[in-house]
């Protein structure tokens, strides 16, 4: 199936095309506020890079979440409008099961995603390779960086990635020494996402634009708001 894959989660955008479990091409960038501009641009490079147009295209992912709120909204609406206008199937795939899948690699145990949710906190999650993909084994969730990495096993080899992980690096390693490891790659997850919306578009686990809804984790600041007053 050939997919475009969005991600605008975090400061990290990008947009790929996947086609077989391989990423025809992916776009990245860095967004320094929103990814409104950055995000239409990307769609149009990818595309031309790979030299298709859009109808060409036969389904179309993002990524929910967890993140930066206002970027999984631009992502959301940006892939909910396409497959509103173009009637290709749609998946919505987690943020961290695509960061994780960035580290299927060979001696690593443990995979753990960690996204910086600011306030003291990390939006994380645990996965070990499976015949199948990855099988989770610490609940996503918002935690306490503490608290998260309390969670992990205390007897395995664990690589950690995001932007979370980049940020808590010393917290890591102080906990588990020799044991925590940090691969060089990047946090752009377009190509992951695509791979893994592939799957469940193939196994007819698909949506509606009007079932797409944004994996938070906790509310967002307009929410908070609104239950104080």
């Amino acid at each position: 199936m050939l997919l475009l894959a969005v991600d605008t989660t975090t400061r990290f955008g990008s947009v790929a095309v996947v086609s077989g479990g391989e990423a025809r091409a992916e776009v990245n960038y860095v967004s320094p506020s929103s990814h409104s501009r950055q995000v239409f641009r990307a769609v149009d490079e990818v595309l031309r890079i790979v030299g298709l147009k859009f109808d060409d295209l036969e389904g179309l992912a993002v990524a929910a979440g967890p993140g930066s709120f206002t970027g999984i909204r631009i992502g959301l609406s940006l892939v909910k409008a396409l497959a509103l206008a173009s009637g290709r199937p749609l998946a919505a795939v987690s943020a961290l099961e695509a960061l994780a899948g960035k580290l299927i690699l060979p001696g690593i145990e443990v995979m753990a995603p960690m996204i910086d949710a600011r306030k003291g906190e990390v939006f994380a999650g645990a996965y070990r390779p499976d015949v199948a993909g990855l099988k989770e084994i610490v609940e996503p969730g918002a935690y306490r960086p503490a608290d998260f990495l309390a969670r992990l096993p205390s007897d395995q080899i664990i690589a950690f990635i995001g932007t979370g992980a980049a940020l808590y690096r010393s917290t890591v390693e102080e906990r588990f020494s020799g044991r925590a490891l940090f691969p060089d790659r990047s946090f752009h997850i377009a190509a992951e996402v695509g791979r893994i919306a592939e799957k469940i578009l193939a196994s007819g686990g698909g949506i509606s634009p009007a079932e797409l809804q944004p994996i938070y984790y906790r509310p967002s600041q307009a929410e908070e708001k609104k239950t104080v007053r």
